[in-house]
């Protein structure tokens, strides 16, 4: 965990001085258009952008005993590249925050891999979606006689999102983004966790 979590730190810092140079750089390209969502071509990656999302997610967990207090906070940081104003390709990092259930505490972050489409619906205001898989690794501690399995898991699970965003300058968008994960729980193989979030996107 803490290892990923490391990664996730060194990927926003990688985000920030990418976003520095690509700026620096492209200062003699036209700039994009944010209506029609045409990405610069004259970056180091063609139609690139960088985001970072929070929200807040939700785990579609057994509670056990006592019921369970959702996580306020997930994060995920994410780049990818539109190879047509359409169609493109993501892989970002993600952390679901910690669910608390059974006298402890449940965790789920990984690494996500998706296809993306885009389809304009106004003046730089767009509707996309993703389909992918992440592989993700999971964490879950109870209290003793908690009736809950406690242990590691990892492996790889389908997910999908939708969202919708809006260009209000030639490189940044705001984003509203919807996201469902399966991750593989100790006990529960067929772990469903969703997050609800809002984020910026710098288009490189």
């Amino acid at each position: 965990m803490d290892s990923l979590r490391t990664r996730a730190v060194l990927a926003v810092g990688l985000l920030a001085c990418a976003c520095a140079f690509a700026q620096g750089s492209s200062t003699s390209s036209s700039p994009a258009s944010g209506a029609n969502y045409e990405l610069r071509r004259g970056s180091w990656l063609p139609g690139g952008y960088a985001g970072l999302n929070l929200g807040r997610p939700s785990y579609r967990l057994d509670c056990g005993p006592g019921g369970c207090d959702q996580p306020s906070l997930s994060g995920n940081v994410y780049v990818g590249s539109m190879f047509t104003p359409h169609f493109g390709a993501e892989l970002g990092l993600l952390s679901m925050g910690d669910l608390e259930r059974a006298g402890g505490d449940t965790r789920a972050e990984g690494v996500n891999f998706s296809l993306v489409g885009r389809a304009q619906v106004g003046a730089g205001f767009g509707v996309f979606g993703r389909v992918g898989t992440t592989w993700g690794r999971t964490r879950v501690d109870a209290a003793p006689g908690a009736g809950i399995a406690t242990g590691r898991a990892s492996g790889w699970g389908p997910a999908y999102g939708l969202g919708v965003d809006w260009a209000f300058s030639s490189q940044w968008s705001a984003v509203l983004d919807w996201q469902r994960h399966r991750f593989d729980f100790v006990g529960d193989d067929n772990g469903w966790v969703r997050s609800t979030s809002i984020g910026l996107k710098y288009r490189f």
